[in-house]
């Protein structure tokens, strides 16, 4: 996902979690078959992430949705539904990732 894509306002209705603070349309099947492509993710900014929730994170400009985990070293390991779609920053790179936010399920 680009964060330069347009956005919208959407009014919030009943079926908007109360705790969202913002929704994405998943852009990829990175997440399959947990999440799909092209369904409506709603987003926490403040609900507490714990080890393999699902997050939206910010990593150069790219928006990656994944499960994320620590390894025994310290290092990020954001996880896609199968092994080809995860991701690893080692303790030197996790500060170029920001948590945007954890996804309501």
């Amino acid at each position: 996902m680009d964060l330069t894509e347009d956005f919208r306002l959407i009014k919030r209705d009943k079926d908007i979690p109360a705790e969202a603070d913002f929704s994405i349309v998943l852009r990829d099947g990175a997440m399959e078959p947990l999440l799909h492509s092209g369904q409506t993710l709603y987003v926490s900014c403040r609900a507490a992430l714990q080890e393999r929730d699902v997050g939206l994170f910010l990593i150069e400009g790219q928006v990656y949705c994944r499960r994320w985990c620590e390894d025994y070293n310290g290092a990020l390991v954001l996880l896609g539904g199968d092994e080809r779609n995860c991701i690893y920053l080692d303790r030197k790179q996790r500060s170029r990732c920001l948590c945007l936010g954890k996804v309501i399920l």
